[in-house]
């Protein structure tokens, strides 16, 4: 399995956005996600995840309902890169049982590309939800959606 998440609600109060960090709502929700869906979740065994704080925050959040769960920050993962950047992050990590936090527009263009081969219809992805495939490797319209678990 392979999972895609966005990070959890953030606060505007911050003074780049770099440092937005979870709002107290979004740390909630995301720890209430984890245990209601940690028996699917168990499978994973490592997390990457941009270096902003919103998303370390929310690996974070994840890794601790989990065991023996590796965090890892991919520059390549940040809310400005494309599409092609994070099949390349996907890539370096592979996609067996590996959960990524990232953000939009990123997550909505890349889950396009990879369920539909392009990124004519983005996904309008929720914070903190995490969405389930299969999927051998990365490539254009080659994932299969599982599942959607919203916060």
């Amino acid at each position: 399995m392979f999972f895609l998440m966005r990070h959890g609600e953030a606060s505007w109060e911050a003074s780049t956005d770099f440092e937005r960090e979870l709002t107290a709502l979004g740390r909630e929700q995301l720890m209430l996600l984890a245990q209601r869906h940690q028996q699917v979740l168990s499978g994973i065994s490592k997390i990457v995840c941009s270096p902003y704080l919103r998303t370390r925050q929310s690996a974070a959040i994840i890794a601790s309902a989990l065991v023996n769960v590796d965090v890892t920050i991919d520059g390549q993962l940040t809310p400005n890169h494309s599409v092609k950047d994070a099949l390349s992050a996907i890539e370096k990590h592979g996609c067996d049982n590996v959960l990524i936090v990232t953000h939009q527009p990123l997550i909505g263009d890349l889950i396009s590309f990879l369920e539909q081969g392009n990124q004519s219809y983005p996904e309008p992805v929720l914070p903190g939800s995490i969405y389930r495939y299969s999927m051998q490797w990365p490539g254009p319209g080659c994932a299969l959606r599982e599942s959607v678990f919203l916060a």
